[in-house]
Order: C-alpha cells, then structure tokens, then sequence
C-alpha cells in the first residue's frame, strides 16, 4: 500500500523529572539531531581529487535543540533535563485507499544540556528562547517500529532493528 507522507500534524515534548514524563508546554519548535558521520579526506594516485569519507557509522556530535516561546516554570525542567521524549504526527495520504490517515512518530534521547538561549524581550512580542542539548543517546519509533537506535556508549548504531556495529564489536 503506497503512501504519501505529508507534513507534520503536531507534536509535544516531554522531559523526564524523578523518572516521570512531564509535559512541556510554550514550545514553538525542535529541531531533532543531525547525524553526520565522522569523515577523513582521502587523496591520492588512482582518486581524481579528493573525497571526504566517512567512518563506519561513527556519528559525530549530535544536538537537539528546542525552541520556546516564552520562558515559564518549567524552564529549570528544561535546563536540567538529561532524558527528553519527542511525539508527533504526520498526516498520509493512502493512495489505494484514497484516504487520508496518520502516522504516529517518537524519539527519545538521552542527553545533556550545554546552552540555554534565554531570549529577547520587547514589549508585545514572544521571548524566543531555545535550549540545546548534547544527544548521547537517541532511538526513532515510526508507528511502533524501531527504525534507528543510535547509542554511543553502547557501541549501538541500529537500522531497523539490527546493529550494524555487531560486526565490529565481535572483533574487538
């Protein structure tokens, strides 16, 4: 059944306090991490040029950055958080069918904070704050499936449910 994936519906943000899900409110945007692997530049005979190459699934650094509209109770929440949960939907068009459904997304990620972007304040007009975090950790569910699980710590890089580090770690 093909289908069409359209635009994100809406999405909420959770972090985890005394090991419980709280809600986060005033949120304008995330920015979920980019994963770029770690490269090295190869030249030489037998290569026109040069290539900027990537490590087997190394990631390099990796953010998540929230964006916020004002900044109210829950900012110690935020600025403290090392567990973050992110849930959205997205809209699809079912082309068989000819109907339009949803597609229910969630990432979670273990991480850090390392900068809190407190705003601007006008008269009249949103704080526009953001907070940005160091991802150690961060694991994408598409309607219940698992289809990345990134751990740094515990050598995972995990593509719809199998480790393509596996290899490696059983040399080492």
């Amino acid at each position: 059944m093909p289908k069409l994936g359209n635009k994100v519906v809406n999405y909420s943000i959770y972090a985890r306090e005394n090991n419980t899900p709280v809600k986060i409110d005033d949120t304008t945007s995330v920015q979920l991490p980019s994963i770029e692997m770690l490269t090295d530049t190869i030249k030489g005979a037998g290569i026109m040029g040069e290539i900027d190459y990537p490590t087997f699934f190394q990631p390099g650094s990796m953010s998540l950055e929230i964006n916020i509209r004002v900044s109210g109770e829950k900012l110690g929440l935020l600025a403290s958080a090392q567990s973050i949960e992110v849930r959205w939907i997205t809209d699809v068009f079912d082309t068989n069918d000819i109907k339009v459904g949803v597609d229910s997304h969630k990432a979670f990620m273990k991480c850090t904070p390392k900068k809190l972007e407190e705003g601007k304040l006008e008269p009249g007009s949103p704080q526009d704050g953001s907070f940005e975090y160091e991802v150690f950790t961060y694991k994408r569910i598409t309607n219940g499936k698992e289809i990345l699980n990134i751990d740094k710590f515990n050598n995972i890089f995990a593509i719809n449910g199998k480790n393509v580090m596996q290899d490696v770690q059983a040399f080492l």
